[in-house]
């Protein structure tokens, strides 16, 4: 049963965010070696009725073989790292990885999917992506996900086999064993081995990542790898709907504390969108 909780204020929000917070962070404090320092991971969704939710760009169309979507992949990373280097501005990618997060974080279709540590920052994409969604599904309710992704990983880890002596825990990165085989060379990514989704910090490429806050959830093999959790009992995944009466005023409510187009895209495009909102609402709605 998928665990539902609906807010219509920015004060409600933060409510529901901690009491979660609260409920999961007990698992960790009890054990022997101390306190560990850990918070969600949260993501926004424009309507809890979308048929992509919780899905990364490449496996949202439907119809087709994973073999297709992983073949496209292989191609679209060599073309995004050919024609990309020319783009890069400050330090290149180092690794293939790097690439990857760098390509996901523009918009190109791969198995990753947006998360941030930032729990305003998800309310933010909520409820600005909600303003504009016209999906076919009809309007709806926003929706910011938790995610525990000690948990996820947690599930994932009792199901791969390891040389490992001690299960490893906790959010993985790059370097690590278990990150290898989500991520095969170019002319290697059909053949994917990993069935489940993994929780993995990237490296801040951009300074939209660092502003965003961003992780990730890289899939495997199942395109509904956290759709199938979210329905789970004890999932540590966890829907907040948001109002969409309340969109305007939460988004009021969000620019007060300093969270605003500018800020989560800290670039040109970013202050340029911000102040183009604002002329609308003030100038063209008859707000001022």
């Amino acid at each position: 049963m998928v665990e539902r909780r609906q807010i219509d204020s920015l004060r409600e929000f933060w409510g529901e965010v901690s009491k979660v917070h609260r409920q999961w962070v007990r698992r960790y404090t009890d054990r022997k070696q101390g306190d560990v320092e850990w918070i969600p991971w949260f993501r926004g969704e424009p309507s809890s009725r979308c048929s992509t939710v919780l899905k990364p760009t490449l496996y949202r169309p439907e119809g087709r073989k994973k073999k297709d979507f992983l073949h496209a992949e292989q191609e679209l990373r060599l073309e995004f790292r050919r024609r990309g280097v020319q783009l890069i501005v400050g330090r290149p990618p180092a690794d293939k990885w790097e690439w990857y997060f760098l390509m996901a974080h523009h918009g190109a279709p791969t198995r990753l999917l947006d998360w941030t540590d930032g729990a305003l920052v998800a309310l933010y994409f909520a409820v600005t992506s909600a303003q504009r969604w016209k999906g076919k599904e009809g309007p709806g309710d926003a929706a910011v996900y938790l995610l525990d992704p000690w948990w996820l990983n947690d599930q994932v880890f009792k199901q791969t086999p390891s040389r490992k002596k001690n299960r490893p825990e906790g959010v993985v990165l790059p370097e690590w064993e278990e990150s290898t085989a989500y991520l095969p060379d170019e002319l290697d990514s059909e053949d994917l081995g990993p069935r489940l989704a993994l929780a993995i910090d990237p490296s801040h490429v951009s300074s939209r990542v660092a502003a965003q806050r961003s992780r990730f959830v890289i899939f495997g093999r199942d395109p509904k790898a956290l759709q199938s959790m979210l329905a789970k009992d004890g999932s540590r995944l966890v829907q907040v709907l948001v109002k969409r009466v309340a969109l305007g005023r939460i988004i009021r409510e969000l620019e007060i504390c300093g969270i605003s187009e500018s800020t989560i895209f800290p670039d040109f495009d970013g202050l340029g969108r911000e102040l183009d909102q604002t002329w609308k609402r003030k100038y063209l709605s008859g707000d001022s």
